[in-house]
This record gives structure tokens, C-alpha cells and sequence, in this order.
């Protein structure tokens, strides 16, 4: 019985065994997250290779094979780089588009297409991208896919040969050439070429000559099979070492505009000039001026070539109102003041007659600057005088290209303006009654008001701050005034500290405008100790600021005032 007792209960502990884990295994299975992201289906689809200027069709899908909603999605389809899209009718400046779906249920899909004109070079890959933003059912995760596409450009309708020349020394003559066919099976209509020249590429023909300004031509129609050539000339200065680019846009009539359609660009290195030409202003090529300076320039001249450069000239202009040109002392240069400049040349200056290899020289002139800012000047730019100076041969080498070898320098020196701060006290002051005594008097208030003015012929001033502090005895009344819009007088106890913080001093004020004013009232009670003195009102007061242009900066202290300096009544504040 015992036996059988036990196997019966042996029997039900096993059947139990196998139910729990058959319980578990369903938990297990069911109760798990109803969620993947392998099912929300993010695909892009596009050519992987096209001529350039195709119109290029993607189709983006987005689909839910997953168990749960999708919701608040937000999707975001970047073109590629250059790309030209056109949406009714004009052509889209942002290269990419950002959408919103509120739910896609399981089972659902969306599609999108997208219509965009390929620019570039051949072998160029163009990269199309799709970003998805979303939730899924309860969950509050935001999940993020993305997928992407490439593209190749593997031939061009319209072959663009560009030539620049490898290395050219500054100053010297350069030729761009243009050479384009159309290869497509058709005409061509509407096309403009328009070039970006380098900085530094001083414009002087082209052949044909440009449809309008001088970098564009226009080609009403490309015959199959037909081409054409651009030739462009003109002079580039610039760094050794420097890598100068050129580039050419071909643009397409669409939709009435015309749109970048291919495009092709080729760089030529500044090499070891031939000729050098540097300028010093006080011997130095970062000086800070003042008015009234002197300023004393050193134009340095070299031949880096292997030839001997002859009959050489050399020019510098002077732009500047600010230079004082009746002090102006050439060294034997002649100027010429229908247009602002000095020369030299061999009557002159020996060596450029005939400047050999490795030769150096340097020639000298002075100037002074003006006084004073006029009201003609400030205001109106910051303030700065420049010289350019250009050295320069008609007679070529032979060997070198060009009609010309030439080197240019500019030299800016910036001005610093100091404004003008006035310190004036009056006992009878119009904006505050008057109180009190005067001459002062042992043992009796008396009060004064004390006014801060300030000009600004010049630049821009920075962090601009007037202080000044009250002697002992000299009462702070916190009456004050100031120019409307501009910051209070404030008064700091803990050191008798007078302190207006202006911030920016704008150039023109008080030359094309009001000046800024500040005025504080203060107050004494003269001692008996103090009878028969003049009594200091306030010491020690400064404008400190920094010049926003040059960066120098600015202290202007002032002498301190007394009862004696009042500017309605003055000399009467001997104490009584």
C-alpha cells in the first residue's frame, strides 16, 4: 500500500513538473516585448549611376511589419551635395526635406518619391540619405533608422576641359582656357557658362568677350557633336605657396532659371615671385597711428629671379583722408596728385636701370597724418590710411610669359582716435537748483553738480568706464542724470568711487551727433580747520576703454577739481 502510495504521488509531482514548465515556456514566449525593430522597413530606392544632369528619381518606402503601432514619425531626406531641386516651378535653396506621419498600423507602408537634378564631375559619387525618427506602440523609446543610397556620374552631355597654368609668380599674366563639346546624341539649348575667378585674378579680356559682366558666357545653342573654346586673361597676385582656384559652372535653362549642370575646376600655385616688393611704416607692418603721427615707410625691393630685370618702375598710391599731404616728403619720387601715388623709376633710383639676380634695395618717403578726425571722416568708417605699392617691367625675359612681371603690397595702418572727456562742476546748475553758499562757509551745505562729457571723433570705443572718487568730506547726494538710453551714475560707498560703465562709445558722438552726457550732485560742510582753502570736490577721475578697430588700449586721466574750478562761477571757493 505504502509502495503504491508512493508511485501514485511520484506520478502527480512529475505531471506537475511538466505543466509548470510548459506555463513558463508560454510566458515565456508570449509574454516577451511584442516589439522588434527588424520590423519597420526603412528603404531607399535610386540608380546607382547616371550622366550628370540627369533629373534623378528616389523612392523612399516606409513600411510597419511589426505587431504594434508606429507613431509620431518623423522622417528627413537629405539630397545629395549640389544637387538642383525644383518645386513649383523654382528651384529649392535647402537640400533637404523633413516630413510627419502621425501612425502607420501593422501591415501598413508609405511611399514618397523624390525628383532632384545630379551636378558634378564624371566619377563623382552622390550620396542620398533617409532618417526616421519614431515611437512604437506604449513604449516610450523614440527609435531612430536610417539608410542611404550612392550614385556615380559616369559620363557628361557636355565635356569641360579646364587648363590653368601649374604655378604662376604674383604679378604675373595668366590665360585660362575653356574647352567644351557636346557628347549627348542631341542639340543643346540655353547654356551659361559662368566662371569664379581666384581672389587675387585681376580681370583683363576674354576671347570670346563675356555676355555680361566678365565671367559669364552664354551659348544660345550646342549642336550635337559641336564645341567651343573660352580663352580668359588676366594677371594673379597672391602667397607663395598659395593654391589659387579657378572654377566653371555650366548651367542649364529649367523652369525658366537657369541651374547648375556640370561643373569643373583646376588650381595654379603662386610660386617664387620674380620681383618682391615689401613695406614697412615705422619699421614695422602692424603699427598703430594717432593723429598728427609721423609716419616714416620703407618700400624694400628685391630681384628673385636668375635674369637681370630692367627699366623697372615703381608706383605706390596713397588712399587715405587722413593723410596730411602737404607734409609730404618723397625722397626724390615724384607725385602725382591727380591720382595719389609716387614714382620712382631709374632717373631715381639707380638700380632699376638694371636690377640683377638677388639684388635688394629699399626706397624712402614721409607723411604725417591730420590733427584732428573731421566730421567729414568720422563717423562714417573706422579709421585707417593704406599704401599699395607695385613694382613693375614692361620688358619681359625671354622665357617668361606674360607682357608684364610685376609685385604688389598693400600696407594698412589703423588710427587710433582718443575721445574727448570733459570734467566740468557748476555751483548753479540748470537741470539741479542751487544749494547753498559761495563762497563755501565753515559749518553750512553747499552742494554742487558735477558733469561728465564725452566725444568720440573716431572708432568704435569697447568696455568703456569713467570713474572718479570723492575725497573725504565730500558728500554723494545720488541725484544724477544722464543722456537718454545710456546706463546711471553709480556710486560705490566702500571705496567713494564715482563709476558710469558705458559699454560702447559709438564713433561720430558728439562730432555728428549729441555728445554723451553724466551729471551727480554732491555735497560738503566745510570744517573750521577748512577756512581759508579750497576744498578738491573730486580726484582721480580717468576714461579707460579699449579702440574695437586697432585693439589699443585707452587711458585719458584727468586733474583733479576743486571748489576754485567751478565753470559758472570760478575762484570763488576759498572757504569763509
Amino acid at each position: 500500500m505504502s509502495i503504491l502510495y508512493n508511485k501514485g504521488l511520484l506520478k502527480w509531482l512529475v505531471l506537475l513538473a511538466l505543466l509548470l514548465l510548459i506555463v513558463s515556456f508560454v510566458s515565456f514566449w508570449f509574454g516577451r516585448p511584442s516589439f522588434s525593430e527588424a520590423g519597420v522597413v526603412l528603404k531607399l530606392d535610386g540608380p546607382s549611376q547616371v550622366s550628370v544632369g540627369d533629373e534623378v528619381t528616389y523612392k523612399l518606402t516606409i513600411g510597419n511589419d511589426s505587431r504594434v503601432d508606429l507613431n509620431e514619425i518623423r522622417i528627413k531626406f537629405s539630397y545629395p551635395d549640389d544637387s538642383v531641386v525644383i518645386k513649383d516651378g523654382s528651384v529649392v535653396s535647402d537640400l533637404s526635406q523633413k516630413f510627419e506621419i502621425d501612425k502607420l498600423s501593422p501591415g501598413q507602408k508609405n511611399e514618397m518619391e523624390f525628383k532632384a537634378f545630379l551636378v558634378g564631375d564624371r566619377g563623382n559619387i552622390k550620396t542620398t540619405k533617409a532618417e526616421l525618427n519614431f515611437k512604437a506602440g506604449d513604449l516610450r523609446t523614440q527609435f531612430e533608422k536610417e539608410t542611404s543610397i550612392s550614385t556615380t556620374i559616369t559620363s557628361l552631355p557636355v565635356s569641360l576641359t579646364l587648363v590653368a597654368p601649374p604655378n604662376a609668380a604674383p604679378g604675373q599674366a595668366v590665360n585660362y582656357i575653356l574647352d567644351y563639346r557636346n557628347e549627348s546624341g542631341s542639340d543643346i539649348a540655353d547654356l551659361l557658362f559662368e566662371f569664379d575667378y581666384p581672389d587675387g585674378f585681376a580681370f583683363q579680356k576674354g576671347i570670346p568677350s563675356p555676355s555680361r559682366g566678365n565671367s559669364s558666357w552664354t551659348v544660345p545653342v550646342l549642336k550635337k557633336n559641336a564645341g567651343g573654346r573660352i580663352n580668359i586673361q588676366g594677371a594673379l597676385t597672391g602667397r607663395e605657396g598659395e593654391a589659387k582656384k579657378i572654377s566653371v559652372v555650366l548651367k542649364r535653362k529649367i523652369a525658366d532659371r537657369y541651374v547648375n549642370y556640370e561643373k569643373a575646376e583646376v588650381a595654379t600655385d603662386v610660386a617664387n615671385p620674380l620681383l618682391g616688393v615689401d613695406m614697412l611704416v615705422n619699421d614695422s607692418t602692424a603699427y598703430s597711428a594717432f593723429p598728427g603721427d609721423d609716419l616714416n615707410y620703407t618700400v624694400k625691393y628685391s630681384n628673385a629671379s636668375n635674369f637681370n630685370l630692367i627699366g623697372l618702375n615703381l608706383v605706390v598710391k596713397l588712399d587715405g583722408q587722413m593723410y596730411d599731404l602737404s607734409s609730404l616728403d618723397t625722397k626724390g619720387g615724384y607725385y602725382d596728385s591727380s591720382n595719389g601715388t609716387i614714382l620712382w623709376n631709374a632717373s631715381t633710383v639707380p638700380d632699376f636701370a638694371n636690377l640683377p639676380t638677388n639684388k635688394k634695395g629699399e626706397v624712402l618717403f614721409r607723411i604725417k597724418l591730420k590733427n584732428e578726425v573731421f566730421s567729414g571722416i568720422s563717423g562714417s568708417n573706422n579709421l585707417f590710411v593704406q599704401t599699395t605699392a607695385t613694382l613693375s617691367t614692361p620688358n619681359v625675359p625671354s622665357g617668361v610669359g606674360g607682357d608684364e612681371i610685376s609685385a604688389q603690397n598693400s600696407l594698412t595702418t589703423k588710427i587710433t582716435t582718443q575721445p574727448t572727456f570733459r570734467q566740468l562742476i557748476y555751483h548753479n546748475d540748470p537741470a539741479f537748483s542751487s544749494s547753498g553758499p559761495l563762497p563755501p562757509e565753515v559749518g553750512k551745505d553747499t552742494s554742487f553738480t558735477i558733469h561728465w562729457q564725452l566725444t568720440n571723433p573716431g572708432n568704435d570705443m569697447n568696455s568703456v568706464r569713467l570713474t572718479g572718487v570723492l575725497p573725504p568730506g565730500v558728500t554723494w547726494e545720488n541725484a544724477t542724470g544722464v543722456t537718454v538710453g545710456q546706463p546711471e551714475v553709480t556710486f560705490n560707498p566702500d571705496t567713494s568711487e564715482v563709476v558710469w560703465n558705458l559699454g560702447v562709445l559709438p564713433r561720430g558722438i558728439g562730432v555728428v551727433g549729441d555728445k554723451y552726457e553724466a551729471s551727480f550732485r554732491v555735497r560738503i560742510k566745510p570744517s573750521s580747520n577748512q577756512k581759508g582753502t579750497v576744498i578738491t570736490l573730486i580726484k582721480n577721475s580717468k576714461l579707460t576703454a579699449t579702440d574695437s578697430f586697432t585693439k589699443q588700449n585707452i587711458i585719458l586721466p584727468l586733474g583733479d577739481m576743486t571748489t576754485d574750478d567751478l565753470t559758472d562761477r570760478p575762484s570763488e571757493g576759498t572757504v569763509k
